[in-house]
């Protein structure tokens, strides 16, 4: 495996594909980029990766027309490409449709020899030069406006929405809603380490500056917090990038009171509502019942390390 600070490829002599490690990349550049393009998602910013990934390198082509961030880590001081948490998709932002992914391809298995890594929902044609594995992303389209939105929601979502019309939708804490997600579900993500939800609230407190993180929360008339939602924002989406309901507040309906509110909330605007997932049967099911659409994207997967070295795991 090639590991040189800068890797060259050509593609066909008409674009060429440049690694560079991420203190050489130009971050202006690689900013417009994903905020200049539909499939360019707030993961991919230099902010979120630097506080996010810490070690990454960017797949550059040409002057910066399409960008691909990868993130990666050591072990047995060998270099491998993993998705970091609070992470969905990264993939290859910009202009696509001239996209070699052959080429793509090459450069990334010479950057590393393993990897787990998640192209985006505008990357399908990776499809038919690897094999990948399709994910679940559902989105609501806000432009709609509440009525139309809400005349797609199931019949029982609407009665849970009713039981729990009780209850108060506030802004919520940033501290509260992350420790509250901590203790309630971090058995389900044990690769998720105490100091990553440290650098994502970190994250936040930086996208707060930017008016990029909204915190709502759920709450009974003890002002108790049955449901909260950490919601990240660029000029596409609101991204449900935490989302927590305590036992008390399953019992009340509070996370369909709370992701209804929220959706009314922005609703009308040009954005997209972003679920975050999920191929789990019942999230999903879950959302789909509020006329959610999926967005796929793809896990790749490869592992072209010699034996034994080949049991490596991220």
């Amino acid at each position: 495996m090639l590991s040189p600070n800068y890797l060259l490829f050509d593609l066909l002599m008409t674009n060429k594909i440049t690694i560079l490690p991420s203190k050489k990349i130009d971050t202006k550049k690689w900013d417009q980029c994903v905020a200049n393009y539909s499939n360019g998602l707030i993961y991919s910013t230099s902010l979120y990766l630097n506080t996010m990934a810490k070690k990454w390198h960017g797949l550059v082509i040409d002057d910066y027309s399409a960008i691909m961030p990868l993130p990666w880590k050591r072990k047995l001081g060998i270099r491998y490409g993993y998705t970091p948490p609070f992470i969905q998709q990264l993939g290859l932002t910009g202009k696509l449709h001239d996209t070699k992914w052959p080429s793509v391809l090459e450069a990334i298995h010479s950057f590393y020899s393993y990897a787990d890594i998640h192209f985006n929902f505008q990357n399908k044609s990776i499809q038919d030069n690897t094999s990948v594995i399709q994910r679940t992303n559902l989105i609501i389209d806000l432009s709609k406006g509440y009525p139309t939105i809400q005349s797609l929601y199931s019949n029982d979502l609407i009665e849970n929405i009713k039981k729990a019309a009780s209850l108060s939708y506030r802004i919520g804490s940033l501290k509260e809603s992350i420790e509250l997600f901590q203790t309630q579900y971090s058995k389900r993500f044990p690769q998720t380490q105490n100091k990553d939800y440290i650098n994502f609230m970190q994250l936040c407190l930086l996208l707060v500056q930017k008016k990029q993180c909204i915190i709502r929360s759920v709450q009974d008339d003890n002002n108790a917090v049955l449901a909260t939602a950490v919601l990240l924002k660029d000029n596409k989406r609101i991204y449900n990038v935490m989302n927590t309901t305590t036992l008390e507040g399953r019992n009340k309906e509070a996370n369909h009171y709370l992701l209804d509110q929220i959706i009314r909330e922005f609703s009308g605007q040009l954005l997209l509502f972003d679920f975050e997932g999920s191929s789990l049967p019942g999230v999903k099911a879950f959302y789909e019942k509020f006329g959610a659409e999926n967005e796929p994207y793809f896990h790749y997967h490869f592992n072209h390390l010699p034996w034994p070295i080949h049991l490596l795991r991220s």
